[in-house]
């Protein structure tokens, strides 16, 4: 799968939601930003995604 965007790049995005997350009073632990990172810079699919959220509740999925 090629990049969308670089890593920096995506790390920038990431990096400039905090603020806006942080007046919202919401806060995102490192694990997910490095998902989300991986998801801006497309090495990380929504199915992928939503794997990895179904287990983390503990549901099994194949």
């Amino acid at each position: 799968m090629t990049p969308r965007k670089t890593e920096a790049e995506a790390r920038a995005a990431v990096a400039a939601m905090e603020p806006i997350m942080a007046i919202e009073g919401r806060d995102m632990s490192d694990a997910d930003k490095e998902l989300l990172v991986e998801l801006i810079q497309g090495t990380t699919t929504i199915d992928e995604v939503t794997k990895i959220m179904a287990r983390e509740a503990g549901y099994e999925i194949d």
